[in-house]
């Protein structure tokens, strides 16, 4: 399914999408085309899907005009890093 083709049957939504043909450019990941996994009800309920998404599978939200994707080369580890056991 194309993005244009969610954006008009969704307008103003998050959705839970799964990437199925996409392209690199520069450090931006383009999605062609994608699954249409779930539409989300709340900013909450898509704040979790979000954390939890892994792979090719993300959120999105129908306001934006493009279906592209920050590629982080490094990126921020959470926890808690103990600084007197590291020396």
């Amino acid at each position: 399914m194309k993005w244009s083709e969610i954006r008009e049957k969704y307008p103003n939504q998050f959705v839970l999408l799964k990437a199925l043909k996409s392209h690199v450019d520069g450090d931006k990941k383009i999605v062609d085309d994608v699954a249409l996994v779930k539409i989300i009800e709340n900013s909450k309920e898509a704040n979790e899907l979000l954390i939890r998404s892994k792979g090719d599978t993300f959120v999105f939200h129908t306001s934006k005009d493009k279906l592209s994707l920050t590629i982080v080369q490094n990126p921020v580890y959470r926890g808690i890093y103990n600084y007197e056991n590291s020396i």
